[in-house]
């Protein structure tokens, strides 16, 4: 029997009734789920895209599609042009709309990176609040670390400008540099974009103009040597389920203070004692945030796994993409539990059953992939297969068949290269991140991608 199936049948009691408008910055990115639609009998959904995206595309059979034709200047920036065009979408989109929903009866299920919105008064349902966006500026996190209790790296949140900055940075590096990162004045951040790995402050010519142009305030910390990783955990009424580590693949650039991310893998395993210490660590910060901020929910820990302990660095109140994978393996609907949660929906959602459910199936099996941005114009999907070893070695499937994809294509910012280990295949033990650096090697000769040497973090023991 299926282990998760319990959760399945809970979300699709609350799925299966309505018609949805499915949204999602790139459409590529729903076309596995467009089937499970289908299979629920539910309606017909629309699914409102911002792109094609890299990947098959949806079935037009499954559902209406409607492509915005979004773009920014990077990753981020494509996804809050979406995020802006939702909410004041041309007249064609609306046509689309009131033709495929006359009667308004819809329900809207967000980006799991959006607020509430409405279109032509059809409601989100279970979209984070907007007063939660607070939490995940970077600049005042580290209150909610002392509030609930735990270990944290020293930090000072100064102005963004060249002395404060260049000073602080004096006080707080260990040896390794510094990590400067902005607050949200330009709305909430991701994929270490509004960060800079700083070695030396009298030579940050380009991190000082960065942050005076992009920010109010900027947090300084020391930066921590060891693996980047993040917990993930749901918060209910009355309890906190927690699940098991995932490494985050951050990349250092050669002689440059910028961070490339390539998104989650759970190859790596810590330390036991330092995964129960990250598991605990979720457990207490979700309690703490349900009492002080009423939250309800899906949320991520980002860190790093140091000599002395994992060292949070930021909250991400929200889905995010580790607690995705680790759903993803675990055939659990997390992302349909965290809607439920904020929506208020009372249900038999049996917490503890699943925390160790999940738990037991992501440790069994893992994922290993990921995916990073090109900052030029890519025009249609390329692809070639891979083979990854048990040790993590990674060579040419030159035969075409191999165990793992590797793609270039186009995205709302430009391009994208992606990196994909088949399901069941991930081997356990190896750090992701030198895996993925190697894809994106291999990337770089086959296509001229242009990304050059990735820099993979190494165990700070």
């Amino acid at each position: 029997m299926d282990a998760a199936a319990h959760w399945n049948r809970l979300t699709e009691a609350h799925l299966a009734p309505y018609k949805w408008i499915l949204c999602t910055d790139v459409a590529a990115a729903f076309t596995p789920y467009l089937a499970m639609f289908g299979g629920m009998s539910a309606p017909r959904p629309l699914l409102l895209a911002g792109s094609e995206g890299t990947g098959e595309q949806p079935d037009p059979e499954l559902a209406e599609i409607v492509i915005l034709g979004t773009s920014g200047d990077s990753m981020l920036g494509g996804i809050r042009a979406y995020h802006d065009a939702l909410r004041d979408l041309p007249e064609w989109v609306m046509e689309r709309i009131e033709a495929w929903d006359p009667k308004g009866e819809a329900r809207i299920l967000a980006s799991f990176l959006d607020t509430d919105f409405e279109i032509g008064g059809r409601r989100t349902w279970g979209a984070r609040p907007a007063e939660w966006l607070a939490l995940e500026d970077k600049t005042i996190i580290d209150a909610v670390w002392d509030a609930a209790g735990v270990d944290r790296a020293p930090s000072e949140v100064v102005h963004a400008e060249r002395t404060a900055l260049v000073e602080a940075a004096g006080r707080l590096d260990r040896g390794s540099g510094t990590l400067w990162t902005a607050d949200n004045r330009e709305g909430w951040h991701g994929g270490a974009e509004y960060s800079r790995y700083v070695r030396d402050p009298a030579h940050a010519s380009s991190a000082i103009g960065f942050m005076e142009e992009k920010a109010n305030r900027v947090r300084v910390m020391p930066f921590l040597e060891g693996i980047p990783c993040a917990i993930h955990g749901l918060v209910f009424p009355d309890a906190v389920s927690t699940f098991r580590p995932a490494e985050m693949q951050v990349f250092r650039l050669p002689d440059s203070d910028l961070l490339r991310y390539g998104g989650a893998a759970t190859t790596w395993d810590p330390p036991y004692a330092r995964r129960e210490e990250m598991r605990e660590v979720s457990r207490t910060v979700g309690a703490h945030l349900r009492e002080s901020a009423g939250f309800r929910g899906a949320f991520t820990i980002d860190g790093v796994m140091t000599a002395e302990g994992f060292r949070p660095t930021e909250l991400n109140p929200r889905y995010g993409a580790g607690i995705g994978v680790i759903g993803r393996t675990a055939g659990a609907p997390l992302l349909g539990i965290s809607r439920m949660l904020i929506a208020g929906e009372d249900a038999d959602y049996r917490p503890a059953e699943l925390e160790e459910v999940v738990v037991a199936a992501a440790d069994q099996t893992r994922f290993l992939g990921g995916i990073t941005p090109l900052w030029h114009e890519v025009a249609e999907t390329t692809e070639r297969r891979l083979r990854v070893g048990a040790e993590g070695t990674v060579s040419r499937a030159d035969d075409g068949e191999g165990n793992a994809t590797l793609s270039v294509g186009p995205a709302a910012h430009g391009g994208v290269i992606r990196f994909r280990v088949d399901d069941g295949e991930a081997p356990k033990g190896p750090q992701g991140a030198p895996i993925m650096a190697a894809a994106v090697a291999i990337a770089d000769e086959e296509w001229s991608t242009g990304v050059g040497e990735l820099i993979p973090a190494t165990p700070a023991d």
